[in-house]
């Protein structure tokens, strides 16, 4: 009998403690019983010898240790082969076969067998030969290479077939690699792994990379070559296999999807080996001969694009997180472009909330937190990191936003552990970096001289590239603690480098940011690329507020928009470091055209100081404007003086010139402003402004068109008749004068529509086009295109030759390009021609934001209903109609005065008709808001007979509603006016509604039941407005008096509808009720919330007190109750309120009355 039992038990425990002591203490039990048998150099291969070279408790220990490998008790597997593991290595004479031949006996998985004890034999036999690997008996002489492939063919057999062993059976795989290099046969055992583990080299699975990696460290004197013929140079990670590991690394396959059907939250192993590779100093040695990809290049392909790809799943972006969170320990400065990639920051922002509950989230919160602790400790890194996470955008999220992403709350914790001097010390790398790229760089992700390599000059046009962005990005982000002479550092180094060349000694170079030569030289692109970079930073600074110059009078303490703290604007610092530099010899200006730019940017940097000096002697509105328009044509300055092609340049000094010639009008309008004349009046100058901002909203600069909505706002109050006309006439031109309106921006004062071009570029019009198309074939035809029609079929190949007929082709080739050309550039033109229209769109919704309450906004918003209406079914001009439809739903919200009445009243009379034709009820909502606009004006003017207007209009409507079946206007169009309008205006709708319900309110009056139902939801809606009546007005006689005829109205109407639905008459010939009871119910609800409505306001109280029940009342009342067909549950219970609908003026208890 064993005298081991007791040891057993604790095998098993979950607790890992005891199932280590309890194996230590069994091992060690089973040594001394062995010590005490007879000393032999036997090995037992069978079960027999087993039984007679090791002791009684020894060969009992290991049948019991292996088959207690299939056990599924608690944590039997993992004691039991641990134990196994250190007997097998501390006892000699146990044999490879016997352990295999055992371990199949005890493990064998039968088709008898139950789905869950199948998978027990399998781990059984996965955790039997890891222990078999660990203890090391596989190396003892008495190894074979048959018992060597058992084990291979088990292990990738039991990986093929489930997903979820996969990767511990080629772990164990992986852990034999060592071990082959101890056989006489190890190229026979390699060639073996290679044809069943890697299937014959083609490797799909993390697993068999990492295998395939192993073996090619470990023994590098192997033929790979012809092994692994689809992998190609010295190393797995060569740049020439980055295709095939981003599809293995990111495990996805299109020919083999269910290799990948089970997901695993952790890292594979093979992350370990490739960071190791990379990482690791120790093998320098080993990147420089193998040669594998650049890191970089690798996280591109398998991480960003791939990880974080858009549209990759969770599961991959939360792998993705992983691997970020392994590269942080290695983050530097020099890293972080390569780490912190486009996709890798949506992914921070886009996917993944603070406050989410996901393993996504909280990984991604965890990575987060990680890369903050690295960005705070090294203010350089974090100042990269943050550039990358702001990007485009120039503001942060406040931290207790209630949806806080993770790129908002690392950008406030970077910034809050950032100063000034940190942020100058950054500038400063940056602009070291610039001049001084990296010529070397290691191919791995540790520095090392022996894996440096020399880089392109592609590489440090890049390198350049990226610090020129980094420093634009740092000085226009307000958030930052940001001073202007930092921003003006950024701005003169920038624009000195795109300017100027100098050769020689650049040490007494009079321009500081040119003291310290580029090495190598700027190459011309580099140039191009910071004179690009400049004026999109001065277009950004366009919106930078300056720091308050506190010594300076209180005028000039709240700082100016576009501005430097002294008052200079930045485009006027940018153009005065190339025009005002004194240059010696050695110094070339190396802009584009710059000997024609020189005399007129010479001129528009002295008309750009005198206008910084005559704002200072202006009032604040005054002297706005006048810096926008400095801001204006600085831009346009700069533009021309840093721009590459020399059209684009002409084009800017043409409208800066106009842009010259206003300023010039301000001035002589401010000073002559009390001067007349008979002759025809001059332009002002917010019309030629507007002209030229139109005309720029033409152009390709997004920066030019941004700032015409700034520099518009100060003169929008400036507006007149004849500059409204000019965003008007756009808003209304039709599509087909696309080209027409594109000709007058750029200098043409008419904007005519040729409907004949525009037929020509339909491309549903082929008339025309298939004419011309017949001319050029002809042509291309020439004299062989004038034979008969009989003999053109049976001649025309024989009337060519070879030659000929390739000249032929290749003209038809032309004539079709052509006319596909043709087609490309009417459709561009119709989607230029729709973006133009938003451009305008955004100046019209900064003129009724601002001067909501000018005359001219009644014209403005005549033009923007009709845009909405002309626009709505258009699929192509969509955004122009959702950007129209914004503008009235949103920005109607002053009263204009001093407007013209026939034009508002014309205005008025076209939304109602619309409305009672609008195709949706989004339509219909902004027509009833531009009716409650335009009627209250025209209500608040005080004019009588236009007043007077107004409520008829809306009693047309009300009728048109009511006794219309094709009618779209609905309640909630006059609740609108209801809404906007004030307390003392309400009378005409109150009056409509009572006229309402007493005429369609009654039955078989109204076009059908439900717009009866909707004549005292009408009533109901203007009832609701009886509290804020009550609160705004004093005099309220006039509203009592409505409010008693309202509710006498409806209950005569409600009277007569129940005498009329308890009747035969109620009936049709099939028996159909016309009003069923879910109506009647709709119309006693409706009622009775009036009453209550009326009742709950103190002064209106007696007039539902005044509801006395009659005998014609109580008997219809009855008869409702009394109907089988109409009386619900519900009615019942509302008739015995409506029995009585005076008792309901006494207010209950523990409610107060408004």
């Amino acid at each position: 009998m064993p005298t081991t039992l007791e040891f057993y038990w604790d095998l098993a425990s979950l607790d890992e403690g005891k199932r280590i002591e309890a194996a230590a203490q069994l091992i060690s039990a089973l040594c001394k019983f062995q010590a005490e048998m007879p000393a032999t150099t036997s090995v037992a291969t069978t079960e027999e010898e087993l039984n007679r070279i090791c002791a009684g408790d020894v060969a009992y220990g290991i049948k019991r240790l292996i088959k207690g490998l299939a056990s599924p008790r608690d944590g039997a597997r993992q004691g039991y082969s641990i134990a196994l593991s250190e007997l097998l290595a501390r006892v000699p004479c146990i044999s490879v076969k016997l352990v295999l031949d055992l371990l199949w006996r005890s493990t064998e998985a039968t088709k008898q067998m139950k789905g869950q004890e199948q998978r027990d034999m399998r781990f059984g036999r996965i955790f039997g030969l890891m222990a078999l690997v660990q203890s090391g008996i596989i190396t003892r002489a008495g190894t074979t290479a048959v018992e060597m492939r058992k084990i291979v063919m088990e292990l990738a057999a039991i990986g093929a077939k489930k997903s979820y062993l996969r990767e511990i059976s080629y772990v164990t795989l992986t852990s034999l690699v060592p071990m082959l290099g101890k056989f006489a046969f190890r190229d026979e055992l390699i060639t073996m792994f290679v044809a069943v583990a890697l299937d014959k080299g083609a490797i799909e699975t993390p697993d068999e990379l990492l295998l395939a990696m192993r073996l090619r460290r470990a023994y590098p004197g192997y033929d790979w070559y012809s092994a692994l013929p689809q992998w190609q140079g010295r190393h797995m990670l060569g740049a020439k296999n980055v295709g095939r590991l981003g599809s293995v690394l990111c495990e996805q396959s299109v020919e083999h999807p269910g290799l990948f059907s089970t997901w695993h939250p952790q890292l594979h192993r093979v992350w370990d080996e490739i960071f190791d590779l990379y990482f690791n100093r120790a093998r320098a040695d080993e990147v420089a001969n193998a040669m594998p990809m650049e890191f970089e290049l690798l996280w591109e392909r398998v991480v960003e694009n791939g990880l974080f790809a858009p549209g990759a799943s969770q599961f991959r972006r939360y792998w993705g997180f992983l691997l970020l969170e392994r590269l942080l320990p290695h983050l530097s400065e020099d890293t972080v472009p390569s780490m912190m990639t486009p996709n890798i920051v949506r992914a921070m922002s886009d996917n993944i909330s603070v406050k989410g509950k996901s393993a996504l989230a909280k990984v991604g919160m965890r990575t987060a937190e990680r890369l903050s602790e690295v960005c705070e400790s090294n203010t350089k890194v974090g100042l990269a990191v943050l550039t990358h996470l702001l990007n485009q955008k120039n503001t942060i999220q406040p931290v207790d936003a209630a949806k806080t992403n993770l790129r908002s709350m690392m950008a406030n914790r970077i910034v809050a552990k950032l100063d000034s001097e940190a942020i100058v010390g950054y500038v400063t790398y940056l602009q070291q970096l610039f001049a001084a790229p990296r010529r070397v760089r290691s191919k791995s992700g540790v520095a090392d001289a022996q894996t440096a390599v020399n880089v392109s000059d592609k590489s440090i046009e890049k390198q350049r590239a990226w610090a020129v962005d980094q420093m634009i990005r740092v000085a226009r982000f307000g958030q930052l603690p940001i001073t202007d002479e930092l921003t003006g550092s950024v701005l003169r180094f920038v624009a000195a480098h795109a300017a100027f060349t100098v050769t020689g000694d650049t040490k007494k170079c009079s321009v500081v940011e040119l003291r310290d030569a580029p090495v190598p030289e700027l190459s011309a692109a580099t140039r191009d690329y910071c004179a690009l970079a400049l004026v999109n930073l001065v277009g950004e600074l366009n919106r930078h507020v300056s720091e308050p110059n506190r010594t300076a009078s209180d005028a000039e303490t709240r700082g100016l928009t576009g501005h430097a703290r002294d008052g200079t604007a930045w485009p006027t610092a940018a153009l005065a470091l190339v025009l005002d530099t004194k240059r010696k010899r050695g110094m070339q200006v190396v802009l584009h055209g710059y000997e024609e730019t020189q005399e007129p940017l010479t001129k528009l940097l002295a008309q750009l100081r005198e206008m910084a000096q005559a704002a200072a002697g202006l009032e604040a509105a005054a002297a706005q404007r006048v810096h926008m328009l400095e801001l204006l044509l600085g831009n346009l300055s700069v533009g021309a003086a840093f721009g590459a092609n020399p059209q684009t340049q002409a084009e800017y000094l043409e409208v800066a010139a106009e842009v010259s010639e206003c300023y010039t009008k301000l001035t002589q309008t401010s000073q002559e402003s009390d001067s007349e004349s008979d002759d025809e009046p001059e332009l002002q100058p917010v019309e030629v402004l507007t002209d030229i901002l139109i005309s720029l909203f033409t152009r390709d600069s997004s920066i030019l068109r941004r700032l015409c909505d700034q520099v518009f706002v100060p003169f929008a109050e400036l507006m007149t008749a004849r500059a409204m006309e000019s965003i008007v006439g756009v808003l209304q031109a039709r599509e087909g004068a696309g080209e027409d309106v594109v000709t007058e921006m750029d200098g043409l004062d008419a904007m005519d529509v040729d409907e004949s071009d525009t037929e020509m570029a339909d491309d549903n019009d082929a008339g025309i086009v298939d004419e011309e198309l017949r001319r050029k074939i002809e042509e291309a035809l020439g004299s062989n295109a004038n034979g008969d029609d009989a003999a053109s079929e049976s001649g025309a190949e024989e009337s060519f030759d070879d030659e000929q007929m390739t000249v032929f082709d290749d003209k038809l080739a032309e004539i079709f390009r052509q006319k596909k050309e043709q087609k490309t550039w009417a459709r561009e033109l119709k989607l230029s021609f729709v973006n133009f229209k938003l451009r305008v769109l955004d100046l019209a919704d900064v003129f009724l934001t601002r001067q909501g309450d000018n005359a001219l906004a009644i014209q403005l918003v005549t033009a923007l209903v009709d845009l909405a209406r002309t626009t709505n079914k258009d699929t192509r001009n969509r955004a122009v109609h959702e950007r129209a439809v914004s503008i009235l739903n949103g920005r109607l919200t002053k009263i204009p005065a001093g407007f013209d009445q026939t034009e508002a009243l014309k205005l008025l009379e076209v939304v109602h008709e619309r409305a009672r034709r609008a195709s949706d009820q989004r339509e219909l909502e902004m027509l009833g808001g531009v009716a409650a606009f335009v009627g209250r004006a025209v209500l608040e003017s005080g004019d009588a007979q236009a007043s007077a207007r107004v409520h008829e209009l809306n009693a047309e409507s009300v009728r048109d509603f009511l006794g219309r079946k094709a009618s779209q206007i609905q309640v909630g169009f006059f609740r609108s006016a209801m809404a906007k309008q004030r307390a003392g205006l309400l009378t005409g709708l109150w009056t409509a509604a009572a006229d309402a319900v007493a005429e369609f309110g009654r039955p078989q009056r109204a076009v059908n039941v439900y717009r009866q139902v909707q004549a005292y939801a009408l009533a109901d809606a203007v009832l609701a407005t009886a509290p804020r009546v009550a609160s705004e007005l004093t005099d309220l006689d006039e509203f009592i008096a409505l409010a008693q005829r309202v509710l006498r109205e409806s209950c005569a109407s409600l009277q007569e509808t129940l005498v009329f639905a308890v009747s035969d008459a109620n009936q049709n010939a099939t028996g159909r009720l016309h009003i069923d009871g879910a109506r009647v119910r709709e119309i006693v609800q409706t009622v009775l919330q009036m009453v209550r409505r009326v009742a709950k306001v103190d002064v209106f109280r007696p007039v539902v007190a005044a509801l006395k029940p009659t005998s014609e009342w109580t008997q219809a009342v009855q008869a409702l109750e009394a109907s089988d067909k109409l009386a619900s549950p519900v009615v019942r219970n509302m008739s015995r309120s409506l029995a009585n609908l005076s008792l309901l003026a006494e207010p209950k208890k523990g409610k107060k009355a408004i």
